[in-house]
């Protein structure tokens, strides 16, 4: 089992060395991949990616195929051509009226009358009354007021009914552009001025229908095909839910989507259906099978008239950059009948955690390839088809219907990779290492010092430290009280000093008496052994000598050990003078100073 154990523990050391590497480098790719999205992410709620994916959008609709005809619809132009010929500007109420009879005897679906006809212009104002109150096939338009006093709106031609009138608004982005259609609104209120004529297009308490959903609804009628409300206040017609369009939808940032609104989804840029002339429809011209069970749409499409729109189709365009306003309508007609009749997907959007994840996944591609590749031109070639890549998957996903962030996701791409490219090319030229040093010498001497500090106040405040600094306190002034010695010591202090001389040579004398004594008393020993010697013989003379001899220098020794011990007493006597000088003389001192 150790066997095992060891085996095992020293695989795993070995495959730590090796992927180790590998999870640092994932690490890195990971955190720059997720300040790149969060960044973006709040880049996009603040708007600031707004007009480039509008512009991506437009691009991806103009780079479509476009759509054959929809021969469910005819667009009766009036023309500049028409008004020459007809030599009548504004089309006078008895035109109109003329035009409409020809248009009912081919037996239409629906007609749609795009001109305002609020006011009487020309003759037969009664005769277009009488038409349009007749007929149960004509839908009127009429323009909703903006609140304001002074734009009260326009209400519907005279004598048609309610439910057949339509409001002819759009609502258009920030440049003109034409991308949303409103479905139904409610008109707002008008504001501190109760003098405004009431109509249908400014009362507050109506729910208006958009001229094109108007056309659309009567012409499903024919085939039993009815509007519903679902709980959730969506539109279905048939089968087919139109969801309504939220603020934050595909490349919007906080777009004003009041009322209910929906993504335009162009048929085409120029041939959206048959078109005539109303000359042509006057003159008999028109072929009935383009009007028999069809809708017809009648409007201007001079740009004499200022009812015209820019478009997704209008950029980089010098000719035809508008659409005039009764085409727009058909494109949202054609819209609406090919999503419920032909199956066709209206647009769809992610919700944003997907968004994320998409924005996400190209930051980690980017952050991958750029830490992998070393070499600039195959970094800059991988790149760029990468970034192909990204336009190609969103363009992709634009064909099945679907709108999703084309730009934040590019951006993400090139902002991770380029951020690896320049931490990896800081960190090789030592950069980084030198800064991180310094950042961390930095910190640790600030909690180097936060950290002394802390000791020093714990310790300021503990009562240990409180007891010194009383005890501190008591000995420093003691110590000022006896600083200064009293005047009547220092001449007696004094004299003890100039007495030291006098007693180191009284020391010196007794031993020299000493000396002296030992001297004599050896020599006594001496004579006193020689007249021995003389008496008794040699050997009672040695043994006399030899007794002799230790009498006197045992007295000498006795002599010898008294004087060291006068030395040594003189010595540390003199030692404890100096010291006790010392200190007078330091006291002096220190007294001077205070002083």
């Amino acid at each position: 089992m150790n066997k095992i154990s060891q085996k095992i523990r020293s695989a795993t050391a070995q495959l730590s060395k090796l992927y180790k590497p590998s999870l640092l480098l994932v690490k890195s790719v990971l955190i720059a991949s997720a300040a790149v999205t969060i960044s973006l992410m709040g880049a996009r709620q603040l708007g600031i990616l707004e007009p480039l994916e509008l512009s991506a959008y437009d691009q991806m609709l103009r780079m479509r195929p476009d759509a054959k005809p929809d021969s469910r619809l005819l667009v009766v132009g009036i023309t500049e051509a028409d008004i020459q010929k007809l030599k009548q500007w504004p089309i006078s109420d008895r035109k109109i009226a003329e035009i409409l009879q020809k248009l009912e005897k081919m037996q239409p679906a629906v007609i749609g009358l795009d001109v305002l006809r609020d006011v009487p212009l020309g003759d037969g104002r009664d005769e277009l009354s009488k038409v349009l109150q007749k007929s149960d096939k004509i839908i009127g338009v009429c323009l909703v007021t903006d609140g304001n006093p002074d734009s009260p709106g326009s209400p519907p031609p005279p004598g048609i009914s309610e439910n057949r009138v339509g409001f002819a608004d759009f609502g258009v982005d920030p440049g003109g552009i034409l991308r949303r259609a409103l479905l139904f609104m409610k008109p707002p209120k008008i504001e501190g001025n109760s003098t405004v004529e009431k109509h249908l297009c400014n009362d507050n308490s109506q729910v208006l229908a958009s001229f094109n959903l108007q056309l659309a609804l009567h012409y499903l009628q024919r085939q039993k095909i009815y509007p519903q409300l679902a709980p959730d206040q969506s539109l279905w017609l048939g089968k087919t839910q139109f969801k309504q369009l939220e603020s934050n939808d595909g490349g919007y940032s906080n777009a004003d989507v009041r009322g209910y609104q929906i993504l335009i989804n162009y048929r085409s840029r120029r041939n959206l259906a048959n078109q005539v002339r109303i000359t042509d429809v006057l003159e008999g011209k028109v072929d009935p099978n383009l009007v028999k069970d069809k809708i017809v749409m009648i409007g201007y499409t001079t740009e004499t008239v200022k009812d015209f729109f820019y478009t997704p189709y209008s950029g980089r365009r010098q000719d035809k950059q508008f659409m005039p306003g009764i085409v727009a309508h058909g494109q949202v007609v054609s819209q609406l009948l090919s999503a419920v009749l032909d199956n066709k997907p209206m647009f769809w959007f992610w919700p944003e955690w997907a968004e994320i994840l998409w924005i996400s996944g190209w930051s980690i591609v980017g952050a991958t390839v750029a830490s992998r590749m070393a070499h600039p031109a195959k970094l800059v070639v991988t790149f760029g088809s990468l970034l192909l890549g990204c336009g190609a998957c969103g363009f992709g996903i634009f064909l099945l219907g679907g709108w999703v962030p084309v730009a934040a996701p590019a951006l993400g791409l090139i902002i991770t990779g380029g951020s690896i490219v320049s931490a990896d090319r800081f960190n090789k030229a030592g950069y980084g290492k030198v800064i991180s040093d310094r950042v961390k010498q930095v910190f640790k001497i600030e909690i180097d010092q936060a950290k002394k500090e802390q000791q020093v106040a714990e310790i300021t405040e503990s009562d240990f430290f409180k007891e010194l600094q009383q005890k501190k306190d008591k000995l420093r002034v003691s110590k000022k009280e006896t600083a200064q010695p009293a005047p009547s010591q220092l001449p007696e202090i004094t004299a003890s000093a100039a007495e030291l001389p006098n007693a180191e040579s009284e020391a010196d004398e007794y031993l020299a008496q000493l000396h002296r004594k030992a001297k004599q008393q050896k020599q006594r020993a001496q004579a006193t052994a020689s007249e021995s010697g003389s008496k008794t013989g040699v050997n009672h003379t040695e043994n006399g000598a030899s007794s002799g001899e230790t009498k006197p220098d045992e007295g000498f020794g006795d002599l010898q050990a008294k004087a060291k011990q006068m030395r040594q007493r003189r010595a540390a006597q003199k030692k404890i003078e100096d010291q006790k000088i010392d200190s007078l003389t330091d006291k002096e001192d220190g007294g001077k100073n205070e002083e």
